[in-house]
């Protein structure tokens, strides 16, 4: 083959190479973290939660609480949706600026997320300083000093480390299905709260 054979075949050689490249999908690049994914919840940080919240539930309905909490990361996480089961440890107080019940609280928070949206549940036990028992009409009576605590929160993640949450709270001693307490008030909480993750 002459020279002129040689380099017709290297033509034919590049045009084909070069359909076969414009044929070939190029792969797009690492996209950005999205916006969505920027905000999204991070079961690996530590969270610091505080807000006001108001007694739902007589003697002391209408008074106003101070809540500061603290929830720490997940000690496991797995993939998928069952990840929702594991709870995070959180524990938190509640300070009635009133002069009624305070109380804190310790116990486990379950998380479920829908891009910035966010539901939880917790359940766990509070230690209160209001009376067991008495004839008072204005003071809650709790039976016992050691309460079970539930509560529910619904959020938004209005920024990548901050939210905000409503948040209802409550502590009772359940008698008479789940203790021999003397007597159970309860206590019922509703407000807002903000949250800061880092």
């Amino acid at each position: 083959m002459g020279l002129a054979g040689i380099g017709a075949a290297a033509g034919w050689a590049l045009a084909l190479s070069g359909v076969a490249l414009a044929a070939e999908p190029v792969a797009a690049p690492n996209p950005t973290p999205s916006a969505v994914s920027a905000y999204s919840f991070d079961p690996a940080r530590f969270e610091i939660r505080g807000g006001l919240l108001a007694s739902t539930w007589r003697p002391e309905i209408g008074e106003i609480d101070v809540n500061g909490e603290l929830v720490a990361p997940k000690f496991i996480s797995v993939a998928g949706w069952q990840d929702a089961l594991l709870p995070r440890l959180h524990a938190g107080a509640m300070g009635n600026l009133a002069g009624g019940t305070s109380y804190a609280y310790a116990g486990a928070l379950w998380t479920v997320n829908y891009d910035r949206v966010f539901a939880e549940v917790a359940l766990g036990g509070a230690a209160h300083n209001a009376a067991l028992n008495g004839s008072d009409p204005k003071t809650p009576k709790l039976g016992c000093r050691a309460l079970y605590h539930t509560g529910a929160n619904l959020g938004y993640r209005f920024a990548p480390n901050w939210s905000a949450m409503i948040t209802f709270d409550h502590v009772s001693n359940g008698k008479p299905t789940l203790s021999s307490c003397t007597a159970n008030t309860g206590l019922s909480v509703l407000g807002l709260r903000i949250g800061y993750s880092f």
